[in-house]
């Protein structure tokens, strides 16, 4: 074997190996929205949707699309929160929603590190405690309507199972 042959060979592998722990650091989660996933107090609702999100941990960014149907009144706004199921918890990242629309529209958030709001009370006092909560399941999508201002419509974070 020709020596370019060998060098070919092991540059290939080099590449390989590094190019895999870059592509390792996208994490997929998806939220099913729904009233009766609200707390602590279930929501009696036509309304539901999803968001996904992707976790870029290396660049340290969270994007999330998604999307609501049949909400009965305007939205007025919604958070990505830190809580276990079941458990109502204090908003660590703003969604961008249309304000006052009803029925069916999307809505977009994007956290990083300039734009989380810390909660030292829980244990988040970074972007890394946040990125945990996130990964391990202690997050939930938020969307809150006028007519149920603590919440219309609520899902778990969880990751993508596809």
């Amino acid at each position: 074997m020709s020596k370019r042959v060998i060098l070919a060979t092991g540059l290939a592998a080099v590449l390989a190996l590094t190019a895999a722990p870059a592509f390792a650091q996208q994490v997929q989660m998806n939220a099913d929205l729904s009233g009766g996933n609200e707390a602590p107090n279930k929501v009696t609702s036509g309304a539901l949707g999803n968001a996904d999100c992707s976790v870029n941990i290396s660049a340290r960014t969270i994007t999330c699309t998604g999307t609501v149907f049949n909400l009965p009144s305007g939205v007025t706004q919604g958070h990505i929160h830190v809580g276990a199921e079941g458990v109502a918890g204090p908003v660590v990242c703003n969604a961008v929603v249309p304000v006052n629309a009803s029925n069916d529209f999307n809505f977009a958030i994007s956290c990083d590190e300039s734009n989380i709001i810390l909660r030292p009370e829980l244990g988040i006092r970074s972007f890394e405690d946040f990125l945990q909560a996130l990964l391990g399941g202690n997050t939930y999508v938020n969307i809150h309507s006028a007519v149920n201002p603590g919440g219309e419509v609520r899902g778990q974070l969880r990751r993508r199972t596809e």
